[in-house]
């Protein structure tokens, strides 16, 4: 009998979460003198969510008491952390006032340590420690130099009053807030948050929400910065950063009953500047990479190598960096910002692949590592090894693993629901890598993409 079936290899150039192989961290030295190189992302948090960091935050309320959701965490913070974990990096998950000197003096729960104890938030960025100094509360693991904070990820997600105090143990800081972009802050608080990226950045600032299609794209003005280079861009030199929503993700929940305050599951979530004539202005040593391509006048990503120019001179006596002119360590506008309290908290989600791929090789700059350019998976070659046979090859890395996954709907949901994993653990190596399929007992047509893993 004839073989009539049809295998398409879907997906020519399938997007990989990966950036390519890249040195380990830059040597950091702590203030203890110990050398870290692989030490632990911390990854700020609402205040709100937490019962005991809630009653010192700017919130007036708990999260988990908010029946809208999502209740005690940030979707996009966890997410965040997941994708950092993919990847082989400790990350710490806390609020942000944990990072504040704002609860000295405070009485409380002994949650977390004896509050007659005052807090000093460098204990957590020196060794891990509980700012008494002592170990875990009720036991544990003690603090040790090796959990010493390698960079400093703020995501917004928390009240603007609510943002952890500049460092100044030189910790890289990557900032989803975007009032403490400036040198001025739209939210004054007795903290010291603003990181001198921009002048004249108050009320210049905000979060982008808006879900219409023209807001997914990030036009690029820096491509041949080291984060960027080789990120596919198209014809008009852009790339798509947030996806589009899935078929049913806002499909149910309350909104789906017309109760306008219930909150989306998906939403654009872009931290922005305007740089318009009259409006903020970019510090001389602040490197733009990306502008919104709906309003080219907005600023959505950008960075500062250390010892850069900040925007001015820090003229405040109370904040950490008084006096300085550059920048301590590198820092960066991040692109995502989970919007704090009345929404979902779930940007991050919704970063497309490719989006993801520019945070992974943005935290890998920001902490020192040497990128090489990015590489898209090369084209997928399919070849029948005879009636019930056929070889999929693609140019692979010794540094991933690969999966292929099939359908025979590709305009279903890019999920597990509609992506049946037809192979996976396929061990990657420099150079071509391929797997070969008995159909005999497939369907009359499929296709079939390979994806890195991670």
């Amino acid at each position: 009998m004839k073989n009539r079936f049809v295998w398409a290899g879907a997906l020519s150039l399938a997007v990989s979460l990966g950036s390519q192989p890249a040195a380990k961290a830059a040597n950091f030295t702590n203030v203890n003198g110990v050398v870290i190189t692989n030490g632990v992302v911390f990854v700020t948090t609402r205040s709100a969510s937490d019962g005991w960091f809630r009653t010192q935050s700017s919130s007036t309320v708990w999260d988990n008491d908010d029946p809208r959701g999502p209740g005690g965490f940030s979707p996009g913070d966890v997410k965040m952390c997941e994708v950092l974990m993919d990847y082989g990096y400790s990350t710490r998950l806390m609020p942000e006032k944990a990072l504040s000197f704002e609860n000295l003096g405070l009485t409380g729960p002994t949650l977390y340590w004896d509050s007659s104890t005052p807090t000093d938030p460098y204990s957590f960025y020196y060794n891990g420690g509980l700012p008494n100094g002592n170990g875990i509360s009720g036991g544990g693991t003690p603090p040790n130099d090796y959990y010493s904070a390698v960079l400093l990820i703020v995501s917004g997600s928390g009240g603007s009053a609510d943002m952890p105090v500049a460092n100044t143990n030189n910790i890289p800081v990557m900032m989803g807030e975007h009032s403490c972009l400036g040198n001025n802050r739209a939210n004054a608080s007795n903290e010291r948050s603003e990181i001198y990226l921009y002048s004249n950045k108050s009320g210049n600032s905000g979060n982008n929400t808006s879900t219409n299609s023209a807001n997914l794209y990030m036009k690029v003005v820096n491509s041949s910065h080291p984060i960027m280079q080789g990120i596919p861009l198209d014809a008009q030199g852009r790339v798509k950063m947030y996806r589009d929503p899935y078929p049913e993700e806002l499909a149910r929940g309350p909104r789906a009953e017309g109760i306008t305050a219930g909150k989306l599951n998906y939403e654009v979530a872009w931290t922005t500047v305007n740089t318009a004539a009259g409006k903020a202005v970019p510090a001389p040593g602040l490197d733009i990479l990306g502008r919104l391509d709906s309003d080219q006048n907005q600023v959505v990503f950008a960075v500062m190598d250390a010892g850069a120019a900040l925007a001015s001179s820090v003229d405040d006596s109370g904040h950490p960096w008084f006096g300085r002119t550059t920048a301590p360590a590198r820092l960066v506008q991040l692109f995502v910002n989970e919007g704090g309290n009345g929404n979902s908290r779930r940007g991050f989600n919704c970063l497309s692949d490719i989006g993801k791929v520019i945070f992974i090789r943005t935290c890998k700059w920001a902490m020192g590592e040497t990128l090489t350019p990015y590489q898209p998976l090369g084209f997928i070659r399919v070849s029948q090894t005879g009636n019930r046979q056929i070889r999929l090859a693609w140019d692979g890395s010794a540094t991933k693993n690969y999966k292929i996954l099939g359908t025979q709907n590709l305009t279903g949901r890019p999920d597990f629901s509609n992506w049946q994993t037809v192979a996976q653990d396929i061990a990657g190596r420099n150079g071509e890598v391929s797997a070969t399929f008995d159909i005999s007992g497939a369907k009359d047509y499929a296709f079939l993409r390979v994806m890195p893993e991670p």
